[in-house]
């Protein structure tokens, strides 16, 4: 009888810690096929492709942007109205390489990020230019 609850425990043991290390490879190859910094082509991530539903390309309206660029020594993504015609604050939110909201910007902080000529900036996506 001793024997048979041993074995039942290891047994469960067993099953639960394959499941537990299953559970974390998927979600790390789930994070790594989000990842835009190491992605073929990050536009064809489901967070990227929401970012570009947000910036509402259209016919008649001013040109935006996703922007690649560095805060804090951290890779980020972030839309920009760069269009000289509209009048808008520049950068609001700052995402990293997974699609994660890193920073939220004041008015004020978002014109120093944007005015930052020191700082790397590659536009990934545009439209309405």
């Amino acid at each position: 009888m001793k024997k048979l609850i041993l074995l039942t425990l290891f047994f469960s043991a067993t099953i639960i810690s394959c499941t537990n290390n299953d559970d974390e490879v998927i979600a790390d190859s789930q994070l790594e096929v989000q990842n835009a910094c190491t992605a073929e082509n990050p536009l064809d991530l489901e967070w990227m492709q929401d970012l570009i539903t947000e910036l509402n390309c259209g016919e008649y309206a001013c040109k935006v942007a996703i922007l690649k660029s560095e805060y804090e020594g951290e890779t980020v993504f972030y839309t920009l109205v760069n269009d000289p015609r509209c009048n808008s604050v520049g950068v609001r939110h700052l995402y990293n390489c997974f699609g994660k909201k890193v920073k939220e910007f004041t008015d004020e902080e978002s014109r120093a990020f944007s005015n930052n000529v020191e700082r790397e900036v590659e536009e990934i996506f545009s439209c309405n230019g």
